[in-house]
């Protein structure tokens, strides 16, 4: 955690773009976390073009490794295989890339699952609690720095999972990103952003921010509101957007978040590129970070 908050303090970090998008636009089909297993070689690609384009940190190919989105392909059994192996794969990659004073971070993926606990009446929180624990002591075996709750429609399913995170390890630091509605100010499940924040165990969490949503110009006003109502380090990674903005235009909408200071991590979400986090990076290293309590 201590290396991970220093760089936080000290520039804005720049999170890989998309890990699925990118592997479907190189071949990849089926069941994408399982190339893990299968095909490594092109996950750890994707990891070092990401790396080379200048990340800080790397996600794991994880956002669907949990049991119930892998029963769709049969694999509910090999949740915390997948996890795992895709933990070691990239902290090889991180490791080849940290060199000098710039360390690289893993980040482990904990995907929304298929079930919003909040209306699901098929599973029980105990059970969608087993299915976050599995991948997330897998990420934790594999050796990520942090995990990263992503991709949150449900403020329940994530503070199962941080909960569940926090009971086997408690220092590893753990970041909450949600989806915002369409609605300004607002995150998928229609909640306002401070009630959003109210509802996590906000104690346990080190990072928050928004991720996928449309674009970064559709990101801004919850950003702010998102910084007014905490004082934790925040991240943002839009995704691309329908119809996909360019690479360039994707950082210019970005260094707003950068100029007035919104944010420590800035990324891309699905449809971005290690093209689009090339010129990320390039951009960020112009700012400095928000200021944060320590």
């Amino acid at each position: 955690m201590d290396d991970l908050k220093k760089a936080l303090a000290e520039r804005i970090l720049v999170l890989d773009g998309a890990v699925g998008t990118e592997l479907m636009r190189r071949g990849g089909r089926g069941c994408l976390e399982a190339m893990v297993l299968d095909n490594e070689a092109a996950v750890a690609a994707v990891h070092e073009s990401y790396l080379d384009a200048g990340a800080d940190i790397v996600t794991t190919d994880t956002l669907c490794a949990d049991a119930l989105c892998l029963e769709h392909y049969g694999l509910s059994e090999r949740s915390y295989d997948i996890a795992r192996r895709a933990a070691e794969i990239a902290r090889a990659c991180v490791e080849r890339y940290s060199a000098g004073s710039r360390r690289r971070f893993v980040a482990g993926s904990v995907g929304p699952s298929t079930r919003n606990i909040s209306l699901a009446n098929d599973v029980t929180e105990e059970q969608l609690g087993d299915v976050y624990e599995t991948v997330i002591r897998g990420l934790l075996d594999g050796g990520v720095d942090l995990i990263l709750v992503e991709t949150v429609m449900d403020s329940r399913n994530a503070s199962i999972a941080v909960e569940r995170c926090r009971r086997l390890n408690a220092e590893i630091p753990i970041a909450v990103s949600a989806v915002l509605s369409r609605l300004e100010g607002r995150v998928a499940n229609g909640a306002p952003i401070a009630t959003f924040l109210k509802e996590l165990p906000m104690d346990d969490i080190a990072l928050v921010g928004f991720n996928c949503s449309s674009s970064p110009r559709a990101m801004g006003a919850s950003l702010e509101t998102l910084a007014a109502e905490c004082d934790k380090p925040i991240v943002a990674y839009p995704a691309a957007g329908e119809p996909a903005v360019g690479a360039e235009a994707f950082a210019r909408g970005m260094e707003e978040f950068c100029r007035k200071g919104l944010v420590n991590i800035v990324g891309g979400c699905c449809g971005t590129t290690p093209e689009y986090i090339s010129r990320l990076s390039s951009m960020a290293s112009r700012y400095a970070p928000r200021t944060f309590a320590l």
